[in-house]
């Protein structure tokens, strides 16, 4: 017998829309109120024409009396039709539903009695929502757009989780989702691949981001189109497949069932297997349909104990926070490395040792290795979490290791230069000697480097490629061999790089440790300012510097190659100066006598438009 269950205010509609579907066949109408007089019931299809309020009511009790039920598009009908994955087009609806000689049973999701055909939604989860059922990436955007003004106020909340009746784990998040397939919301799609119909199964996620940059960039990626799933499941997401779970916490809970608003002190959540008896066809019904499912629990990187405490204290913060443990551990590795000790002293020594040998060398390798065993790198990150903490005895202790290890450097190199009787400037140390704003660039980077290493434990191992990059022995190494050959151009070019490393160093490693969340920003303020000051100060010689190289860059690019009197200009160097110094190689067929020189020197003048000191070296041509 085949039954139309429909509501009172529907009976027209169906008559006008449904009924000339159904010629030649035998049915009944039967109004929602007497769905119990439905006779040789497992026998029977019911064909329902109803909304999803009566859909929820409906359907456990079809499946409780083993029922086979077909449903028709209805304009109520939103989460259950899309939940169940049916036809949305009446007349395929109905060539399917009569084209199917058996019923599928499928899996019921519920949560407190309650049948759930999308998700449960728990708390701040308003970016995963649908607002309606043809919901695409674009309006899924736009929701959130519209709701991103809630962005600074979403906080954490406790969430106690169970499963089989045994405690699982004490957490917080912003909100937990439950679905039973992937498909039931935007964002489980790309975080949920193992998901199949009638598996015994239900997924949960808990989300729980802390700070809005860390969910911010989570959405945008899961928002990129041609992306199936995540690679792996972002760190601050939990989940959890079980056939049930219970979830409580101090107080009652706010939660949406298929976008239905509910409370509860306790949300309970369990499968049904194979309950409901669908007399249609299914988008989720594949060759995968029934596959045995086990169990999975990946929450190991779920906020606990003292974290929870903090994250539940206020609202999610923009910028990451380390909590009170991470800042503690940290704190107390810096402060040891900030205060003077004999090995200090001992590998500041052996490193400007090997730094001057290799600098008189000219040997690269040397120098590296004479940067790896430097430990002044240490107190200067020190220094600057000082800094930015506002820590007095870290500052103090700190600043006085520096000043000491960059003595102890200038000293021991000065010593060097005076045993070995040799006074070239070979080109490492040349190198050394005119610093510009690109050295500032290496030393904003090798600040934010030596910070986040020193800061994430698992990457400290990286700390001698800082060491190597920031380069801060070899220019003081420099800086003392002036001071022993008692130059002041080689010790203030030298010295000057590495005051620039150092500048750069301390600011950029405080701002590090400020991002990471190690200090408030009110407490970092007058330590930063003092800092940039430092900074603008170091910045004004190394401006003019950059600008003295890209004058001599552009003074060589116009000269060299040219020919002037039949003389090839090659090997050109350019010095800065009054008048401006040019060395130049000059190759012809011929020797060139002294008038030659002269107007190939006023051409010089012509072409660059300043006067110029020439220095030659004549070379002919065969």
């Amino acid at each position: 017998m085949l039954y139309i269950l429909h509501q009172n205010t529907d009976l027209e509609e169906v008559k006008t829309e449904i009924l000339p579907l159904l010629e030649n066949k035998e049915y009944q109408l039967l109004t929602y109120d007497n769905v119990l007089d439905i006779e040789d019931s497992e026998k029977s299809v019911i064909l329902t024409y109803l909304g999803d309020q009566e859909l929820s009511e409906f359907l456990p009790k079809a499946a409780e009396q083993n029922w086979q039920v077909a449903i028709l598009p209805h304009p109520e009908l939103i989460f259950t039709g899309k939940g169940l994955g049916i036809e949305n087009d009446l007349k395929q609806s109905l060539e399917d539903i009569f084209g199917l000689e058996e019923s599928y049973n499928l899996d019921m999701l519920f949560c407190n009695g309650k049948p759930v055909f999308q998700s449960v939604n728990i708390g701040s989860v308003f970016i995963l929502k649908r607002k309606d059922h043809n919901n695409n990436l674009f309006s899924e955007f736009y929701n959130f757009l519209k709701n991103i003004r809630k962005l600074s106020h979403l906080s954490h909340r406790r969430f106690n989780l169970s499963v089989d009746g045994e405690k699982l784990i004490n957490t917080s998040g912003l909100g937990i989702v439950i679905v039973e397939r992937s498909s039931s919301s935007i964002i489980s799609k790309r975080l949920i691949e193992d998901s199949y119909m009638n598996d015994g199964m239900f997924h949960t996620l808990i989300i729980s981001p802390q700070n809005i940059l860390e969910l911010i960039w989570f959405l945008f990626r899961s928002l990129v189109p041609n992306t199936k799933t995540f690679d792996q499941l972002p760190d601050f997401i939990g989940r959890i497949k079980t056939s049930n779970l219970c979830i409580n916490k101090c107080g009652s809970l706010d939660y949406t069932v298929d976008g239905k608003q509910e409370t509860n002190e306790e949300i309970e959540v369990h499968i049904e297997p194979q309950t409901l008896k669908l007399r249609q066809s299914s988008l989720y019904i594949n060759d995968k349909n029934g596959k045995e499912a086990k169990k999975s629990i990946k929450i190991e990187k779920l906020p606990t104990g003292e974290k929870t405490e903090e994250l539940t204290k206020r609202t999610l913060p923009w910028w990451p926070r380390a909590t009170t443990e991470e800042f503690q551990d940290l704190f107390k590795v810096l402060r040891e490395n900030a205060k003077l000790t004999s090995p200090f002293i001992v590998m500041m020594v052996l490193s400007t040792l090997i730094a001057s040998f290799g600098l008189f060398g000219d040997s690269s390798p040397v120098i590296i290795g004479a940067m790896i065993l430097a430990p002044i790198i240490s107190p200067i990150v020190s220094f600057s979490m000082g800094m930015v903490r506002y820590d007095t005895n870290m500052l103090k202790t700190g600043i006085s290791t520096i000043l000491i290890g960059t003595a102890v450097a200038l000293l021991v190199a000065a010593g060097v230069s005076l045993i070995i009787p040799l006074k070239v400037l070979t080109s490492e140390i040349d190198a050394r000697l005119s610093p510009t704003l690109l050295d500032m660039g290496i030393a904003v980077a090798s600040g934010i480097a030596a910070a986040y290493a020193h800061a994430k434990e698992g990457i400290a191992k990286s700390l001698a490629g800082v060491a190597i990059a920031v380069a801060l022995v070899p220019p003081l190494a420099v800086a003392g061999i002036g001071i022993g050959w008692l130059d002041w151009e080689v010790f203030s070019g030298a010295f000057l790089l590495y005051l620039t490393n150092l500048a750069g160093i301390i600011m950029f490693a405080g701002i590090t440790f400020l991002v990471l969340g190690f200090a408030p920003f009110r407490r970092a303020r007058m330590g930063l300012i003092y800092t940039l000051i430092i900074l603008v100060c170091v910045m004004i010689p190394l401006s003019l510097s950059f600008n003295r190289i890209q004058t001599e860059a552009q003074i060589t690019s116009q000269l060299e190659g040219i020919k002037l009197d039949e003389a090839i200009l090659k090997d050109i160097k350019v010095r800065i100066g009054k008048p401006l110094l040019i060395s130049v190689k000059l190759v012809s067929s011929e020797s060139l006598d002294a008038n030659k020189m002269k107007m190939i020197k006023t051409k010089i003048e012509e072409k660059i438009n300043k006067p110029i000191k020439l220095e030659v070296i004549s070379a002919i041509e065969f």
